[in-house]
């Protein structure tokens, strides 16, 4: 095994971020851009990178930080909203990148090391775990709300190293937030951005790679 490939969740096996706020947002009384105001306003009150570290990070639970979200609407907008079943909605939301997950399941039965990484609130572990049948999909699966440390953190990085087994530059981290790729290049990592218009680009930058492995194995026999 010579190279592990490590995938974020939502934005790269799910619609990137900013289509998955539009759906949330149809039919709702704000727009995805003022949720988005909000949520960096919750992150600088909190100093966090941004609005979702308040949650995954546990400063706030869901409850709390949707009450947040609610009090900024209200106060930079005027909306009065409900946003208590924010979580519940997101989760409904089922749409996966069905190149993406093909390209990951050949990759494994090729022999690279698949894994996953999501900086993920501990209220929504269940739902991730409900979302699809990850056996079989997954070496491993590395979320925040278990180890207490988070993307882009050179913690995270070094837990995942120690997993695969596999030196940082045989690691690659794909994720559509340029933060997180920025904190994997900065470990050693690749770090290739993925989701959306460039899973296309990040699955030929893998299979670059994965047939460079493949050619030497056959000329090795």
């Amino acid at each position: 095994m010579s190279h592990a490939v490590w995938t974020d969740f939502r934005g790269v096996m799910t619609p990137p971020l900013q289509e998955g706020l539009r759906t949330y947002c149809e039919g709702k009384s704000f727009t995805p851009a003022q949720l988005g105001t909000c949520l960096r306003s919750i992150a600088d009150r909190h100093n966090s990178p941004d609005g979702m570290a308040v949650l995954d990070s546990g400063i706030l639970d869901e409850r709390q930080w949707t009450a947040a979200l609610e009090t900024e609407l209200a106060a930079q907008y005027l909306i009065e909203a409900d946003l208590s079943e924010l979580g519940a909605e997101w989760w409904a939301d089922r749409r996966v990148d069905t190149r993406w997950l093909t390209a990951l399941r050949t990759w494994r039965e090729a022999g690279v090391f698949v894994g996953l990484i999501s900086n993920l609130p501990v209220d929504w572990k269940a739902p991730f775990a409900e979302f699809a049948d990850w056996d079989g999909l997954f070496d491993a699966v590395l979320l925040s709300c278990d180890l207490g440390t988070r993307k882009p953190e050179p913690q995270m990085f070094e837990l995942a190293e120690s997993v695969s087994g596999l030196p940082a530059p045989s690691n690659v981290l794909v994720d559509d937030l340029e933060a997180n790729v920025a904190g994997a290049r900065r470990a050693g990592w690749q770090g290739v951005i993925g989701g959306g218009d460039s899973t296309a680009s990040a699955i030929a930058h893998i299979e670059s790679f994965v047939r460079v492995r493949a050619h030497q194995q056959g000329a090795a026999r």
